[in-house]
């Protein structure tokens, strides 16, 4: 084993905290479902305005194609990317932790010591594409009170939007309440596939948020079949 990584291990466990205050929300409470209109009743107007057609949000591709340099792709994940230069592939060294849900597909890359990008799936209860940004958003916020609860400390709870892959994603800046560390968290929705990318520093934290933007801008996404 490389000497920089015994570290890394104990790391696992305090990324595991952070992983696990992710999962408790998002994984198996069906909290994503699409909301439909009551029927209407027999004193309705015999013409009622319809509900309005859900936004379908980018489907993505239907099959996954990274190329070049080194690529994490777990075996039937939703998901691969390539490896930032100067990152080793540590997925084997990271743990989920008790509690951790329904994630699935994990992986991580990292430097040393609590330097690493770690990226785990779930598979929400209903189809992502059909939910709008202030829905996903809404019930995001579980999961910052379970943070919250567990000691990490935010700047703010709006998320700054974007894209990966084309998916929608919503990231989170936080800081351990000690503040040795820091996660910068991106959720990116696809369809049933909801892909999570914890970038999370302590010592290079150039260099972290670096590889993280190189992570998102080589990942490609497809929803779980």
């Amino acid at each position: 084993m490389h000497p920089g990584w015994a570290p890394l291990l104990a790391v696992g466990l305090l990324t595991n905290v952070l992983l696990t205050a992710c999962t408790a929300t998002v994984a198996g409470t069906g909290r994503f479902s699409t909301t439909t209109a009551s029927p209407p009743t027999a004193s309705s107007t015999p013409s009622p305005t319809p509900s309005p057609t859900p936004e379908v949000y980018d489907q993505g591709r239907p099959a996954l194609s990274c190329r070049g340099g080194t690529i994490i792709a777990p075996a039937g994940a939703p998901y691969c990317y390539r490896l930032p230069a100067g990152f080793r592939d540590v997925s084997k060294q990271v743990r989920l932790g008790a509690g951790i849900g329904n994630a699935k597909y994990l992986s991580a890359v990292g430097l040393a010591g609590r330097d690493l990008i770690v990226v785990l799936v779930y598979r929400p209860p209903s189809n992502t594409d059909l939910l709008p940004n202030a829905k996903i958003g809404q019930d995001l916020q579980a999961i910052l009170t379970s943070l919250t609860r567990s000691g990490f400390v935010f700047a703010t709870r709006t998320p700054t939007v974007g894209q990966v892959d084309r998916a929608r994603a919503f990231t989170y800046h936080a800081v351990s309440k000690d503040r040795t560390f820091q996660s910068d968290l991106t959720f990116a929705f696809r369809g049933l596939s909801e892909v999570e990318v914890l970038c999370q520093y302590s010592d290079r934290k150039d260099a972290v948020q670096h590889a993280c933007r190189e992570v998102q801008a080589t990942m490609q996404i497809r929803t779980v079949r």
